[in-house]
């Protein structure tokens, strides 16, 4: 008889424990092996931001002109308002998706990823119509301000086209959200490297050897780029999972009425997060200072982006796995990615600012030119601590978002956005940019950056209390 006979205990009593032991530490291993991967390719795509915003884009400033870029620069950031629109639903299609996936339901993959696609469709149809209706009824004086009078045939084309380009990425851009749910955050990066390296190369081409001087140009070259890119994405997802083609007979009312409600909310701060800081404060620059200081201004803005990249190669991967693990009921191996993502994301933000005080005067003349010759450490200082403060915040978000929060996040960051809109008119008016964004970072770390920390500390404190960890 053996010694577990005889002791009356069962050999098999073990089993369910040991198996769940098991399928825990293999789910917990391919998180890990996502992020890294993730981590590994955003080196690519960053390698193709590299090619195109410290090589073509400087052609294009130099060949152009500071003011004719301001031009594009103003063109972009008021389009960019239709990309800002579809962020959204990433949250809660993130989140059904790693909830289908724990159960194997692939079912229910399929009617969120049908209704999400034809949600998509439709949105960007009336995002479409609304935004065509504003562009030929209104003169670009009543939107970009009176000293852009003379400009509008160096405008109107690039906004056309821009819209039409910004439509596509509007559908194209929910690929990514997808990949996002299913942990293939390495596969957007691949695809968004391939894009940022044809850009690089339409705009060194064309403007660099052909000087292609139109502002159309320049829109269709850096934008046109990233459809491609995104088509390609779509298509290989496509590809690989059947069960995620879009199809009418799966489009659920239930389904779009969850993603629609989170993502109302989550969309409304965050469309207002980027229409403010990026487009409602380049057009106030515009109006008060000129195309000039919107060059500048739209500078910044790509810096913040290139900058913020850093830290989304970690926290894009980060917060979907976050998502997955609650849902799978592992709670420490989301406590310790959260504590990673708030210390890398930390250091980043800080050596960051340093360096823009220390060489970012060198950096930026040598980057841009002499046009860009005349800016201050102050000037750098501000834009540093903005940095400092926006970083933060997003770590914030994306926790947040991970820990399935978004209409607390969307609450706060109202209150925020509209508190930063107030204190950025102010400080414009009565003291110019740089106390613009250094006023911008004091509310951003007043509201977000106090509250979205202890939510994030508390949910997941709670969690531990549940599980008995």
């Amino acid at each position: 008889m053996s010694i577990s006979a005889q002791s009356g205990l069962d050999p098999s009593a073990t089993l369910p424990d040991q198996t769940m032991e098991d399928e825990s530490t293999t789910h917990a291993s391919r998180r890990d092996r996502s992020i890294k991967l993730a981590v590994v390719t955003s080196f690519l795509s960053k390698g193709g931001t590299i090619l195109l915003q410290f090589l073509a884009i400087p052609i294009a400033v130099r060949v152009m002109g500071r003011e004719e870029f301001g031009v594009y620069s103003s063109v972009s950031l008021a389009l960019s308002t239709v990309a800002l629109l579809e962020i959204g639903i990433g949250p809660a299609l993130a989140h059904g998706l790693s909830k289908a996936n724990a159960a194997d339901d692939k079912l229910g993959r399929r009617e969120l990823s049908s209704t999400a696609f034809f949600m998509m469709v439709g949105l960007a149809l009336l995002a479409g119509a609304l935004l065509a209706t504003v562009l030929s009824s209104l003169p670009l004086t009543t939107l970009f301000g009176d000293k852009f009078g003379g400009l509008d045939s160096a405008m109107r084309p690039a906004l056309w086209l821009g819209l039409v380009l910004f439509l596509l990425l509007f559908v194209l851009n929910l690929t990514d959200r997808i990949r996002e749910g299913l942990l293939e955050v390495a596969a957007t990066n691949t695809w968004g490297a391939v894009g940022n390296v044809l850009a690089a190369a339409a705009v060194a081409i064309g403007v660099g050897v052909f000087k292609i001087k139109e502002v159309w140009f320049l829109v269709l070259a850096i934008h046109g780029a990233v459809v491609v890119a995104k088509l390609g994405n779509t298509i290989g997802l496509w590809t690989k999972y059947r069960d995620l083609i879009p199809s009418i007979r799966h489009v659920r009312r239930s389904v779009a009425r969850h993603l629609f409600g989170d993502g109302l909310a989550f969309s409304t701060c965050c469309l207002l997060v980027g229409v403010v800081e990026y487009n409602v404060c380049g057009w106030m620059v515009g109006h008060e200072l000129g195309p000039s200081m919107v060059a500048l201004y739209g500078v910044f803005v790509s810096l913040t982006i290139n900058q913020l990249g850093f830290v989304i190669m970690l926290s894009t991967p980060t917060w979907p796995a976050v998502a997955e693990a609650i849902a799978r009921n592992d709670l420490p191996w989301a406590r310790k990615a959260a504590k990673k993502l708030y210390l890398y994301g930390s250091v980043f933000a800080l050596c960051s600012a340093a360096g823009l005080v220390l060489v970012g005067p060198w950096a930026l003349e040598l980057w841009l030119g002499e046009s860009f010759s005349n800016i201050s450490r102050g000037m750098l200082a501000a834009y540093g601590f903005y940095v400092i403060a926006h970083i933060w915040r997003h770590l914030n978000h994306a926790l947040t978002i991970g820990v399935g929060k978004v209409t607390r996040l969307a609450r706060v960051q109202l209150i925020e956005t509209f508190i930063l809109a107030i204190a950025a008119w102010a400080a414009l008016r009565y003291g110019g940019v740089g106390p613009m964004l250094f006023a911008m970072g004091v509310t951003i770390l007043a509201v977000t950056g106090w509250i979205l920390p202890r939510l994030v500390r508390k949910e997941l404190s709670q969690e531990s209390a549940a599980s008995g960890d």
